[in-house]
């Protein structure tokens, strides 16, 4: 009799033991699971706050790179020769954007300032449409060192890529507003260009472009 009640305690205490087991087990699995997926979401929240700060740099280093371009066309503004479709050489603005310097237009006669234009994007079935020149897979500026210019920026690893693109002429001031009738107003108008800068983070996780256009009201 004692016998058969000390087989049946044993029977349900080793039950019990095997249920606390496999419960013990599933518990820890599921904890373990909780911790994964919490270390897999703490990654992808550094990895996030990485990049955004990588991009942070990058808008930063962009909005320096225009600043200076800006600045050096106030100081060295081009001569008015190279802003024409004709010129041929170094430091002429052109479809290819060599060195960096792009322009795609025409003056319709006599390089008059005001009869400048910009060759229009045309999107008509059929027809080829101009590109903007930081898209274009053809002449493919940012990857052309020959078809860009860099600018060092502090603390940046890698310098600021960047185009300036001619745009034509607009009225120099309120004063000077061109008037097709006046020939005195007929060369008269700023030169406009637009600027757009490429910049890469330093921990390579972002870049940035941005882009500003820029009156020069010194001479040519």
């Amino acid at each position: 009799m004692f016998q058969m009640r000390q087989r049946h305690l044993c029977q349900s205490f080793c039950r019990q033991s095997g249920t606390a087991l496999i419960v013990s087990l599933i518990i820890l699995a599921v904890v373990t699971l909780l911790g994964v997926t919490g270390m897999q979401s703490s990654n992808t929240e550094l990895k996030l706050a990485a990049s955004q700060r990588d991009r942070g740099v990058a808008f930063e280093a962009a909005e320096a790179a225009l600043a200076i371009v800006e600045k050096n066309l106030a100081d060295n503004p081009p001569l008015l020769d190279r802003l024409y479709s004709t010129c041929v050489g170094a430091g002429c603005f052109n479809k290819t954007c060599e060195g960096g310097l792009c322009f795609h237009g025409d003056y319709l006669s006599d390089y008059m300032e005001y009869e400048c234009q910009v060759e229009k994007q045309n999107y008509a079935k059929g027809t080829t449409a101009r590109k903007n020149f930081w898209e274009d897979s053809a002449i493919d500026i940012w990857n052309t060192e020959a078809r860009h210019q860099t600018v060092e920026i502090d603390n940046l690893k890698t310098d600021v890529k960047y185009v300036v693109e001619f745009l034509c002429y607009v009225d120099r001031d309120k004063e000077t507003v061109f008037d097709p009738t006046d020939e005195d107003t007929w060369n008269n108008g700023a030169p406009l260009f637009r600027i757009t800068a490429l910049a890469e983070g330093n921990g390579g996780r972002a870049s940035v472009a941005l882009q500003s256009t820029y009156k020069v009201l010194n001479g040519h």
